[in-house]
């Protein structure tokens, strides 16, 4: 059963803020453009024709999850939600589900190969299913931490990294576990995104549609 839940918010965005108002969600401070280390724009890969911005944005984004993810580890925490200012809760969060895994409760599905963007077809079963090897889910919406041990394993295998993609990548690269909740607990707000412009959002049968 969910202990601690958390949303990440930048300080500017108040809007986003707004709907965690009276809930037991805890604002966790996401880090802005500004404060992106110079080694950490140097480690994450970006393509070429990337606006700075954007990157810089993908950056934030992506020391904003490792902040959080430290803070789990550094309190031993357990049962921990995550989940990111433009997500909407449209269904329940089940009370069991696996300790040993990532689980995510909302995104997209997409092939494991980023380059492959044929059509995800993956018969997902109501509740908790594994994430197999040839899939990914791609945005960091909304995921549970189970364990702080899994936090803990997460972090270790990234700082062995020598360099960084976005999280959402870096984390389906990753050799961890990953379950899902099917269907999605959270879905995209459709508001628009703070790192770059975009058309489509994730909805609760993790499909990428249009907003």
């Amino acid at each position: 059963m969910i202990e601690h839940k958390f949303f990440i918010n930048l300080a500017k965005d108040i809007h986003r803020a707004e709907k965690f108002i009276q809930t037991d969600f805890i604002r966790w401070r996401a880090t802005p453009r500004e404060e992106v280390s110079e080694e950490l724009n140097k480690k994450m890969i970006s393509y070429y024709n990337y606006p700075k911005k954007s990157h810089l944005g993908r950056c934030g984004c992506f020391q904003s999850h490792i902040n959080l993810l430290e803070h789990i580890v550094n309190n031993k925490l357990n049962n921990v939600l995550i989940v990111e200012d433009d997500a909407v809760q449209v269904d329940s969060i089940p009370a069991d589900y696996p300790k040993d895994s990532l689980i995510y409760l909302g995104g997209f599905l997409h092939n494991k190969q980023m380059t492959n963007n044929k059509k995800v077809l993956l018969e997902s079963a109501d509740g908790i299913n594994n994430l197999p090897d040839d899939y990914r889910i791609l945005m960091t919406l909304s995921y549970i931490i189970p364990t702080w041990e899994v936090a803990d394993d997460i972090l270790k295998k990234i700082k062995l990294l020598k360099r960084y993609r976005a999280i959402d990548i870096l984390l389906g690269n990753l050799d961890i576990k990953k379950s899902y909740i099917y269907p999605a607990c959270f879905e995209e707000e459709g508001v628009q995104s703070t790192i770059n412009k975009k058309s489509k959002k994730s909805n609760k049968y993790y499909e990428w549609v249009k907003n």
